[in-house]
Formats: structure tokens, C-alpha cells, sequence
């Protein structure tokens, strides 16, 4: 496309708005085979990063807005939005010559969808879920194979078996549909300093060693209650605290040492030694460094309320067993799936707190529940690598 003819194409895919210079389609530079992704997704990024490992050389390009991979490269927006009718959809196809589309988070632009069918453009719809309600089931699912966009894809890739039923009884066909379990978004462990963390190893070498992460001012009593309790019965037992607040910090250190316990500051340089029972950290920038050091997580903000203010998955994907409180905040699901996996140990309230701790300082306690935690949170990584690895066998084989 050029001149006038790309000026009015451009400027009806972008509808009434009106821009000065109306994009083009320019495809990711490069010489392999061009993957379009639309729709948002959290675990996109995750998804584009798997794609760009297993196929070196593999383009990328969205539809509509873009997520950003953690460590990796964007995907480069090639449109703001998918085009809205047939024409400007076999158009794009023309211009960009993509070997294959990517629906995510249920995104099913119908002229796109018929065009690449048309063009012989393998199509794969990434479905966390397929509408089960009579009202949801009409248009895009449920309507006749004819005109349903959805029975055009040539790939429709579901979490679970009732997922899948659930894609057949509307009409898909069966070799159409796989399961490749739940899709979750893949969480970057905290970096670590190595060299820091062998050299503060063998000082915690036989101690039972638990971990307070991002823990507010709010929570230090019931913290230090618990960690007082384990005491007489584990007398060498360490408590590491990285408070949520740096400016709390010395607040929480000086509540424990009115509890007559000994206290080192990791800003002052103090190390944990023998006689140290509370290590409290300047703040939660190194948390990367604690998670790998304690074999037991109590995450801070999930007692008080308010939510707890880091991920879950990061010490369960480092191998830490995990406690926490009932308020969950921002990743409820998150820690619903791993409290159904018993893969965490949730405590009602700051005197459950105390027998979870005694509890889990157990080894063979805490590593069943590390390990199911790590089940849980690395199956997210599993999951998209499986997603990439079919989105690929659809592509031409890479020349030697």
C-alpha cells in the first residue's frame, strides 16, 4: 500500500479519530517468520519471551496495546487495534504476510479471524474460559458455523477438561480444541548478591531460620509474639525481618529489643551471629537475598489488612514455605491456588500465627510445603511454554 490509497486506509481503521500522520503497518524488522499477538494478557509477555527461546529469529507484533516482557524485549505495537471489517483485515494480511495470529484473553476480531482463514493464516485462541450463560453464548460462540468467527480458529487452547466440554458443546470440533492447563503470569524471582548470600550461609548453618517479608509496623507484635514463642522452644531460632517501609525500620528494632531480645541491623552492617535472635533489614530490596536464606515466609500485610504488598510466587518459587494471613488483597487468586494445593498454611490471625511458625521450623514440614509452592508457582511457565510450542508447529520450519 502507498500514497493516497494507505492515507484513507489508515484513516478509516483508526475510525473518526483524525491524526496528522496516520500509521502504517510496518512490520518488525528481520528476516523470520512474523507472529501477531492480540488481545492484553497478563502472561503475554511470559508467552512472547517463550516463543522468542524456542524460535531464535521469530518477529513479534501486537495488535492493540502491548505488554511489556519482563527482561525481554517489547513486542512492537504493529496497530493500536485490530482492523475492524473484512477489507482492511485482508489488506493487513497482504502488507505484513504474518505466518500466524495469536488471540489471547478471549479476543476473537471476527473480519480478522475470517480473513486469515481465507489467507490460510493459522489462528490459535488462548481461552481462560468459554461463556457458559445463554446471553453470553450468542455472537462470536454461539453462533451458526456459518458465520461464527470461533469455528474458523484453527486452534482454541483451554485450561482444564470441563473448559474443553464446554468448547465442544458449542460446536468446535474436538481435534480443534487442547488443554494445556491453567495459564498464570510467571513471576521474575528477586535478584540476589550471590557472593552475599554464601557468605551469610553459614552463620544460619542449623539454625531454624524464618523470614518476616515486607512486614509493616502494624504486624511487628504479632511477628515478634510468634518468633518470642518459638524461642523456648527452639532456643537458637533467627527471625530476619525486611520491613514494607524503610522509615520503619529502626521502629521495629527497637520494639524487639524492648522485648528483651538481641537485635542486628543490617544498615549498621551488624551480622547475624549465634547470639543474634532478630536480624531486621533496612528494607525490602533485598528480599531475593532473605527468601533464599529462609526455609519459612510469613508475608507481611496479610494479618493487618490491606493486603499484602508482594507477589506470593516469589518465595515460592525460590523454596521457601509460605504463611500468611486472610487478607490477600491484589493476587487473591494467586494465593487461592495455593492454599488449595495446600501449598501454604494460612493463619486466621496473630495467635495462629504462633503454632504455624513452630510448625513449619520443622525441616520436613516446611520442604512438603515448599515444594508444593514451587509446583504451583512455576506451573504458569510450563503452561505457556506448552501454548508457545503449538503457536509454532504451525510455523515453516527455520532454515539451517
Amino acid at each position: 500500500m502507498s500514497g493516497l490509497a494507505d492515507l484513507a486506509f489508515w484513516r478509516h481503521l483508526r475510525g473518526t479519530r483524525t491524526l496528522a500522520t496516520p500509521p502504517d503497518p510496518v512490520a518488525p524488522p528481520g528476516d523470520g517468520p512474523l507472529v501477531l499477538i492480540c488481545g492484553p494478557s497478563d502472561a503475554m509477555p511470559g508467552l512472547a519471551g517463550a516463543l522468542r527461546r524456542l524460535r531464535p529469529g521469530l518477529r513479534l507484533g501486537a495488535l492493540g496495546p502491548v505488554a511489556v516482557d519482563r527482561g525481554d524485549p517489547a513486542v512492537p505495537q504493529v496497530l493500536p487495534e485490530p482492523p475492524p471489517d473484512a477489507a482492511l483485515s485482508r489488506r493487513l494480511l497482504a502488507a505484513l504476510d504474518p505466518a500466524a495470529l495469536v488471540l489471547t484473553d478471549g479476543a476473537v476480531p471476527a473480519a480478522l479471524v475470517f480473513a486469515c482463514d481465507d489467507a490460510g493464516v493459522p489462528v490459535t485462541l488462548v481461552a481462560g474460559q468459554i461463556p457458559r450463560a445463554p446471553a453470553t453464548q450468542r455472537g462470536l460462540w454461539h453462533d451458526s458455523r456459518a458465520r461464527s468467527p470461533v469455528t474458523r480458529i484453527a486452534r482454541v487452547l483451554v485450561p482444564d477438561r470441563a473448559t474443553r466440554a464446554e468448547a465442544l458443546r458449542l460446536g468446535l470440533a474436538p481435534a480443534r480444541v487442547d488443554i494445556t492447563g491453567p495459564l498464570s503470569p510467571v513471576i521474575d524471582p528477586p535478584p540476589v548478591n550471590r557472593p552475599e548470600a554464601e557468605a551469610l550461609r553459614p552463620l544460619m548453618h542449623a539454625r531454624p531460620v524464618w523470614l518476616a517479608a515486607a512486614l509493616p509496623l502494624a504486624e511487628a507484635d504479632a511477628v515478634l509474639d510468634a518468633h518470642a514463642a518459638l524461642l523456648t522452644a527452639r532456643h537458637r531460632a533467627l527471625l530476619l525481618i525486611a520491613p514494607a517501609d524503610p522509615a520503619e525500620a529502626e521502629a521495629i528494632a527497637s520494639t524487639a529489643e524492648a522485648r528483651g531480645l538481641s537485635v542486628a541491623r543490617r544498615e549498621r552492617d551488624e551480622e547475624p551471629g549465634p547470639g543474634v535472635q532478630v536480624m531486621v533489614a533496612g528494607d525490602a530490596a533485598e528480599l531475593g537475598l532473605w527468601y533464599r536464606l529462609a526455609p519459612v515466609t510469613f508475608m507481611g500485610g496479610t494479618l493487618a489488612g490491606g493486603g499484602a504488598a508482594r507477589h506470593p510466587f516469589e518465595p515460592a518459587g525460590l523454596g521457601s514455605a509460605i504463611i500468611h494471613g486472610p487478607a490477600t488483597g491484589e493476587h487473591g487468586a494467586e494465593w487461592t491456588a495455593l492454599d488449595r494445593a495446600r501449598a501454604a498454611r494460612k493463619v486466621a490471625n496473630a495467635a495462629a500465627l504462633r503454632p504455624a511458625v513452630e510448625d513449619l521450623t520443622a525441616p520436613d514440614q516446611a520442604a512438603a510445603l515448599a515444594h508444593a509452592a514451587w509446583t504451583v508457582a512455576t506451573d504458569g511457565a510450563a503452561v505457556i511454554r506448552r501454548i508457545a510450542e503449538a503457536v509454532l508447529s504451525d510455523l515453516p520450519e527455520a532454515r539451517g
